[in-house]
């Protein structure tokens, strides 16, 4: 997870407020800058079939129809952090830098093909930057996208939020995720500086993060993470064909819309 300094570092490089870099932190990825995964830390990953078919000349499309398509299918995005990364590897073993390129990668959630433009040698050691140093590649990355465009940077240090939905996200949820960074931003900016992003939530957690997983969820909104709201949890997770482990992090977050 990313720490004070390391927003703080990455908002002095940007000349934005320190809430806004957590925003953006918050709804990509819960600012989880590693997944626990069959006994090791992974990155987080998500894997675009569209994009691998692209890359690739559409030439896989008939021999691995689940992994390389013309158009993005909902029905193609993995569900869990196993399935996403199982995508990716089984892509690797077709075409290594396309499936890096056709994969977005760490806590923000950066497209491999951008590697080139936010000055990278080459996709690879892009990738290889995502865990370097700890989770400072995974900033780095950021820090660099929005560099690399000057009105993304522009709206990001002024909160104009429909304009970062266009520039960082390309603008397909209609304004929805302009809402949750502008949500995220007041929560951020509005009391004591916070020392991480949004937490990974659990049993035995309290406060008004839980509170928006409770009422996401339909059940009673007491703030209190306990069984109740556990069961509840690993039910939604079971529902959506989730890893059923009751944690509320960045998979079952997006799910829930929150």
């Amino acid at each position: 997870m990313f720490d004070t300094a390391d927003y703080q570092r990455a908002a002095a490089r940007l000349e934005c407020p320190v809430a806004h870099v957590m925003a953006m932190a918050a709804v990509e990825s819960s600012g989880e800058t590693f997944w626990a995964l069959n006994g090791r830390l992974v990155v987080p990953v998500r894997f675009e079939a569209h994009w691998f078919g692209k890359l690739t000349g559409y030439r896989f499309n008939d021999s691995h129809p689940d992994l390389s398509c013309v158009e993005w299918s909902p029905a193609l995005a993995a569900t869990t952090r196993a399935g996403a990364w199982e995508q990716l590897e089984r892509a690797r073993v077709l075409d290594r830098d396309a499936a890096n390129q056709a994969a977005s990668h760490g806590a923000f959630q950066v497209m491999g093909f951008q590697w080139k433009r936010l000055g990278y040698p080459s996709v690879q050691a892009f990738v290889d930057s995502m865990s370097a140093d700890g989770d400072d590649g995974q900033m780095d990355a950021f820090v660099r996208y929005v560099e690399a465009d000057p009105a993304l940077r522009a709206s990001l240090s002024i909160g104009a939020w429909r304009d970062v939905e266009q520039r960082y996200n390309g603008g397909g949820q209609g304004g929805a995720y302009a809402v949750k960074l502008k949500a995220a931003a007041a929560l951020y900016g509005g009391g004591a500086a916070l020392s991480t992003a949004p937490r990974v939530l659990r049993k035995g957690d309290k406060g008004a993060d839980v509170v928006a997983v409770q009422t996401a969820l339909g059940i009673r909104a007491d703030g209190d993470f306990g069984p109740l709201t556990d069961q509840a949890v690993r039910l939604f997770q079971a529902d959506r064909g989730l890893v059923v482990d009751g944690i509320a992090g960045a998979m079952t977050r997006r799910a829930l819309g929150i």
